[in-house]
């Protein structure tokens, strides 16, 4: 009896360790399966902290979540569009689009590059194009902007068929430069 004894403590005691391995494995897994920290050159909204960033981020406008806009109620204008996005070094590159359902007397666009402050929006470059007797206007920019800042583009998209005139707003999303 007393082998069958040594036997079962012998047994717990090999357990015994791997059960304290098992253990402390359990407790530190979690620590390793943290990804690291990517720092973006955003702000952190939370603890005011930045990484790039100027000004905390602006707030987002209803406009933003969309690039592709339809009018909803048209009378000429279908699509109203204003993208915004980086070029080289710290330049933006502005391209607007306005489509209508057939050829107006005139088509325009004022479109204007908007760099946030910190507490509100001011315009840092504008712009504007217009045809007539055409049913798509492109238009677009590339402008120097200044490293640290968030910049957006208003456009307002304008068609005349000569009696009727339809007058569409549209804002991009925000992009830190």
């Amino acid at each position: 009896m007393m082998m069958n004894t040594n036997r079962v403590r012998s047994k717990e005691s090999f357990r015994s360790p791997i059960l304290k391995v098992a253990i402390v494995l359990a407790l530190i897994t979690p620590a390793l399966l943290v990804l690291p920290e990517v720092h973006s050159a955003t702000a952190n909204p939370i603890n005011k902290t930045m990484s790039g960033a100027r000004t905390a981020p602006p707030p987002r406008t209803p406009q933003e979540y969309s690039i592709h806009s339809r009018v909803e109620q048209p009378v000429h204008i279908y699509q109203a569009e204003s993208k915004l996005t980086r070029g080289e070094g710290p330049q933006a590159i502005v391209k607007t689009t306005t489509m209508t359902f057939k050829n107006m007397k005139t088509l325009s666009i004022q479109y204007r590059l908007e760099r946030w402050t910190g507490t509100a929006w001011i315009v840092h470059k504008a712009s504007s194009s217009s045809q007539t007797d055409t049913s798509v206007l492109y238009a677009g920019s590339d402008w120097d902007v200044i490293a640290g800042y968030y910049y957006r583009i208003v456009s307002v998209h304008t068609a005349n068929d000569g009696t009727v005139s339809d007058q569409v707003t549209r804002t991009s999303s925000s992009i830190l430069f």
